[in-house]
């Protein structure tokens, strides 16, 4: 169970790596739709077999003022787990309502044996080619234009590119910046499939990220995420097979973006 933390982290990741899509079939004249979810919020239980060992949350909120939309994901330790490790990790970003990209973002870890705190800026319109990433950390990083941060990405997958995937084996490959690198990640997507959850029956679409064979898994297919298949796109479920063991967030808590039936 001391090994915990380290996955739960993880998951918080993955919660998020949803994310930064930039698919290279796109044809370039290709409008993306500015993300619209105003009002919604997602919460999930974490499970590490029978036992809680945590809470995540994602909210996308339009506010007054220069952030325009706030995204906020926390993650923190309940249970056992909050007894060895009192976990609040926290993802924040602002992003332009006009364009679906970042304008900021904040990178919060704490916990009783690891601190992190990072703030990016992003200038996006100052290149013709390029942003311009600013980072408290590791100082200014030029990359290629129009990039997203791990929490406008989600939602721009959610909105613009999710349904692009027909038979099982098609994949999208992502282009992100996170932690402070950029990141290549394939998402392959596996199928239709039927999962019982706590509002009953839901028809999914499932995909699985690419992962790395090392530290934490044993295979590179070990992150399963299962998407409501309709319209929404509500990411109802993500499992981590890991070395010492699956954890399973299940959404648990739904409020629907105030413009959503």
């Amino acid at each position: 169970m001391l090994q915990i933390p380290v996955y739960f982290f993880y998951l918080h990741i993955v919660l998020a790596l949803l994310s930064q899509i930039l698919l290279k079939d796109v044809p370039d004249d290709a409008e993306n739709k500015v993300p619209d979810y105003d009002g919604e919020s997602l919460g999930y239980r974490l499970n590490y077999g029978i036992f809680s060992i945590g809470t995540a949350t994602i909210s996308f909120e339009q506010v007054a003022g220069e952030c325009g939309v706030h995204i906020v994901s926390i993650a923190r330790s309940t249970g056992i787990l909050k007894l060895i490790n009192d976990i609040d990790y926290r993802y924040e970003a602002c992003m332009d309502p006009a364009t679906g990209l970042p304008a900021s973002a904040i990178r919060s870890l704490q916990d009783r044996r690891y601190s992190l705190y990072n703030e990016l800026e992003f200038d996006q319109s100052s290149r013709p080619d390029s942003t311009v990433i600013y980072s408290k950390m590791s100082g200014e990083h030029i990359v290629q234009k129009d990039i997203y941060d791990i929490l406008t990405g989600f939602f721009q997958f959610r909105k613009n590119y999710i349904h692009q995937c027909k038979l099982p084996g098609d994949s999208v490959i992502i282009k992100t910046f996170f932690t402070d690198e950029l990141w290549d990640l394939n998402i392959r997507y596996e199928g239709k499939e039927m999962i019982t959850t706590k509002y009953g029956a839901v028809d999914c679409i499932k995909f699985r990220p690419e992962t790395v064979v090392g530290r934490f898994f044993t295979r590179n297919d070990a992150v399963t995420v299962w998407f409501s298949r309709d319209e929404h796109a509500i990411p109802v479920r993500i499992s981590l097979d890991l070395i010492i063991g699956s954890i399973q967030g299940d959404l648990v808590e739904y409020k629907p973006a105030k413009n959503k039936p």
